[in-house]
């Protein structure tokens, strides 16, 4: 809005892909492998995802030390893909006969983020999404071990759109936010190990 005040933006969230010909709409993010034949496609962040819960739950009735405490914790996921992606980061914890159970799935990752702030259990999330609940202390990462996916958020659009006026300057203003938060990431991540 800074830069280009004559720009409107309007934003809507679903949980099926826009269909560029039927909708009204110039450009979408998706989350996946980026493989979107017929449309351009531009990586955003490629996702890395570690546990997160409420800080009280460091040093509640069953304290959180090392990796094997989670088990003693409600697991929340995601419907899709959670019991691999809990099982996959137990193993990079050094523990690979783990057998995770989830307590609670979620059809939305707010939600799972939500029950974690609210201390429900201990959530397995990409890090872009809780980096904001992180720095303002609601939500903790008790290990600095992430889980390194295939996963991440893309720019998608009909390629016969992507340098129009305004969708060029919405798409060199998100890949520059893009490029700094993976930076800041990168950094982050280099500095604490996984």
């Amino acid at each position: 809005r800074q830069s280009h005040p004559e720009i409107s933006v309007r934003i809507a969230a679903e949980d099926r892909l826009t269909d560029f010909a039927r909708d009204d709409v110039d450009l979408a993010i998706r989350s996946g492998r980026g493989h979107w034949p017929g449309l351009r496609v531009e990586q955003l962040l490629v996702e890395h995802m570690y546990p997160v819960c409420a800080p009280r739950l460091l040093d509640g009735p069953s304290p959180i030390r090392r990796p094997e405490d989670l088990l003693r914790h409600p697991l929340l996921g995601d419907y899709e893909w959670s019991q691999d992606h809990w099982r996959r980061w137990f193993a990079a914890a050094g523990l690979p006969d783990a057998r995770p159970q989830r307590a609670m799935d979620f059809n939305f990752t707010n939600l799972m983020i939500q029950a974690a702030v609210d201390g429900l259990g201990v959530a397995l999330s990409a890090g872009a999404l809780v980096e904001d609940d992180i720095a303002a202390g609601r939500l903790v990462r008790p290990f600095q071990i992430f889980l390194p996916t295939d996963f991440g958020y893309y720019l998608v659009m009909p390629p016969e759109r992507a340098d129009r006026p305004k969708i060029a300057a919405f798409r060199r203003w998100i890949l520059a936010e893009s490029a700094s938060a993976t930076a800041s990431g990168e950094a982050a991540d280099g500095l604490i190990g996984g």
